[in-house]
């Protein structure tokens, strides 16, 4: 190399190694900025799911069926009053959740979200000194503070959900189409969530007419991790209400009577005949040892009209007329039948041990049919009748189906489709049908359904009740919430803090 060179080649080999120095800082720093991106998320991440947590074990504390001292019972006053908050708290060992300062902005476990709800149901909320919420505090799920170890949910607050509470989102801001006061209490009625004053009542108590209602509670679940990540999760559940219809057959569309129909909407549960006349009919109904008889049922209910009767039909209620046309229709049959298939325990006949091809929307004809064993007929006792093998099972059609040949059942058929009953039927609970339902034929002077039927409207043609069928309102063969079961999620989100 020649001499004059020499310099050029050094600068250029301290260039080089000035770049590589810097590629190597770069990636350094990148190594770095990656690694705490990376530790951020998992803080995060472990903030999510400790809230989620927090959601899911206040959620399980809510069960019915669940035993003291770890039962949460839901707040039962209306929104809008100091009593409808409550608090489960689960502080470590080192923390202070103070309740009566939770809506102060100093507080390192500061609920802020709670004033934002209440000012959207048009609730004040008195910051420091004084503060609006929360006077009862839940006892947290084990005895000795770290309560649930790693978990790091702070505490989980149970309101009644309220018109406009889940701000910014006031999802029932417009429900049923508006005209509804911010601090109405919301309720679930078992397929969709309706403000209270809709249902014409001033809160959800447990009650009213088909289909009852529950409140509706909103959880909201803070957590802090160590690092400092917090993240806040809101969720909605309801138990669901007990299932009653408005008579022994609810009929979304036109009624057509055939043949020698008979159908009795005194309540077989709780009712008993007390008085006969010379031909064998009853003449007056009373109540069932410890029971209060219920003839509050139409024979058949139908938002369309019926047919006139032609004689041959025996309708009893303790309603007049026993048939009540062109009434309001309250069922949802999407989230009524959602309500049912959503559970793992569902039987769908396309699966074992049925294995029934459904095809275009029809599942074809099947003769003989068992949709699980009903219980000795009639039901005795009516509240827990006996019978050998007896077992009781949630059937799911797909489609169209036809079924002759003395089929039978227990529990709850779902037909999401046409049902065609030809040939007799014998079956102890719930019938839905979200198209047209048809009893032709057959049938028997035995019951043919102690329970209750829901026929949709899927087509132009009639429901028709024909043949010489036999149908028993029974509250009591009406499924009804597991109490041994959390209540429902009905939504979830996560709120910006």
């Amino acid at each position: 190399m020649r001499r004059n060179e020499r310099g050029i080649a050094l600068l250029l080999c301290i260039l080089s190694l000035m770049v590589l120095t810097g590629i190597a800082i770069g990636m350094m720093y990148m190594t770095d900025s990656e690694t705490m991106i990376n530790a951020n998320y998992r803080s995060s991440q472990q903030a999510y799911f400790s809230a989620l947590s927090g959601l899911q074990s206040v959620r399980e504390r809510m069960t019915p069926a669940n035993l003291a001292p770890h039962l949460i019972v839901g707040p039962g006053v209306t929104p809008g009053n100091p009593l409808s908050v409550l608090y489960v708290v689960n502080p470590s060992a080192a923390d202070v959740v103070d309740l009566a300062a939770i809506t102060t902005a100093n507080n390192p476990f500061y609920d802020n979200e709670l004033c934002t709800e209440l000012a959207a149901q048009g609730q004040n909320c008195v910051m420091a000194g004084g503060s609006y919420a929360p006077l009862v505090a839940e006892d947290p799920p084990s005895a000795n503070p770290p309560y649930l170890g790693t978990v790091n949910y702070k505490w989980v607050r149970v309101t009644a959900k309220a018109n406009g509470a889940t701000a910014p989102y006031y999802t029932n801001g417009n429900a049923n189409g508006g005209g509804v006061n911010p601090g109405t209490q919301i309720c679930w009625n078992g397929s969709s969530e309706v403000p209270a004053s809709k249902l014409g009542v001033a809160n959800c108590a447990l009650g009213g007419a088909p289909p009852a209602w529950n409140p509706v509670y909103q959880l909201t679940s803070f957590a802090v991790t160590p690092t400092g990540s917090t993240r806040m999760l809101q969720m909605e559940v309801a138990q669901d209400p007990p299932l009653s219809t408005h008579g022994a057959v609810d009929s979304q569309d036109h009624v057509t009577l055939n043949g020698k129909l008979d159908i009795n909407a005194y309540d077989y549960c709780t009712c008993k005949c007390t008085a006969f006349d010379n031909k064998g009919n009853c003449t007056q109904w009373g109540n069932r040892p410890g029971k209060t008889c219920d003839p509050s049922k139409y024979a058949i209910y139908a938002a369309g009209s019926v047919d006139n009767p032609n004689g041959s039909e025996t309708f009893v209620s303790g309603q007049n007329p026993a048939i009540a046309q062109n009434q309001p229709w309250t069922w949802d049959m999407d989230a009524l039948i959602a309500r049912y298939t959503s559970d793992p325990n569902t039987v769908n006949v396309t699966q074992a041990p049925y294995n029934w091809s459904c095809t275009a929307g029809d599942c074809g004809g099947h003769s003989g049919a068992t949709f699980g064993v009903p219980p000795t007929m009639p039901p005795s006792p009516p509240d827990n009748p006996a019978g050998a093998g007896q077992y009781t099972q949630t059937t799911y059609v797909p489609g169209n189906l036809q079924i002759t040949g003395g089929p039978q059942g227990n529990g709850v058929l779902i037909v999401n489709g046409d049902l065609d009953i030809h040939g007799g039927l014998e079956f102890y609970g719930l019938i839905i049908v979200k198209g047209v339902i048809k009893f032709t034929g057959g049938g028997s002077s035995q019951v043919n359904v102690y329970g209750a039927i829901i026929a949709g409207q899927e087509s132009l043609v009639d429901n028709v009740l024909g043949g010489s069928a036999v149908i028993d309102y029974d509250y009591c063969a009406l499924p009804q919430p597991d109490k041994t079961k959390p209540p429902r999620t009905l939504a979830f989100r996560e709120l910006n803090f």
